[in-house]
């Protein structure tokens, strides 16, 4: 009897774990990443139960199960659905799929375990028979009420069950970081290739090359730069009289 198992998961911790304890039991395990890949290995590999991450890129968990069911091609083949530990389960879903089972990650070795050996052991699934009514009795008294029975005892925390759990939630949320990194990148990428403004042309650089430069205004005189009150105030210049002195020579 084969005893072949498909994972189908997209985080690598979690296809290390599953495949871990399944082949510490003896199982024979195929690893993928993806649901259109996992529909390609079913028919070299023909595996006795698939377990298909819900949240599988390309093709859900709920499509395989859905095109393992309809297909009429592995009618041996048994789908047990999984999802992260923050993930949303639609049973509703999975039932009107036909999913065999649902286990909840990360991954424990007694809750996996009792999901897949029945499962393979029993790849026959019978529908449970309808058990007829029994015909209604006589109302007999209630029985007095019994105490309750105690509480369990709170389980011991598994601290490697929890380091998975946390795992696996930072490869979730990486994937959303690594996305709002790369947009943030290539936005601030195209804004750096975006050709330069055109400047605004100066009033000299219009100025065509054959017509005359616009002529230079010559700088205003001293005086001219005294206010117009002084100069009208001023008295107005002397004429200056040079008188030449003859020179005269003196007879011996």
């Amino acid at each position: 009897m084969s005893r072949r198992i498909l994972l189908a998961d997209h985080s690598p911790h979690a296809q290390r774990m599953g495949e871990r304890i399944l082949r510490d039991e003896g199982y024979e395990v195929a690893t993928v990443t993806d649901g259109e890949t996992a529909l390609l290995r079913l028919k070299d590999l023909a595996p006795d139960v698939i377990l298909a991450d819900i949240s599988l890129p390309g093709r859900t968990g709920y499509e395989v199960c859905e095109y393992v069911k309809t297909s009429g091609k592995f009618p041996q083949t048994r789908v047990v659905l999984t999802a992260g530990p923050v993930t949303a389960y639609d049973e509703t879903r999975a039932q009107a799929v036909g999913g065999d089972g649902f286990v909840r990650k990360p991954f424990e070795a007694s809750a996996l375990l009792n999901t897949v050996q029945p499962l393979v052991e029993s790849p026959e699934v019978q529908p449970a028979p309808k058990v007829a009514a029994a015909p209604k009795a006589a109302v007999e008294p209630k029985p007095a009420p019994t105490a309750p029975p105690p509480p369990p005892a709170p389980r011991p925390i598994d601290r490697e069950q929890v380091r998975a759990a946390v795992i696996l939630a930072l490869e979730a949320s990486m994937i959303t970081m690594i996305e709002n990194i790369t947009d943030k990148v290539v936005v601030a990428l195209e804004a750096d290739a975006r050709p330069p403004a055109p400047q605004a042309v100066t009033r000299a650089a219009a100025v065509p090359a054959h017509l005359p430069a616009p002529p230079i205004a010559a700088p205003a005189r001293p005086e001219e730069s005294k206010p117009a009150s002084a100069q009208a105030t001023a008295p107005p210049e002397e004429p200056v009289v040079r008188v030449r002195t003859p020179v005269f020579r003196t007879l011996s």
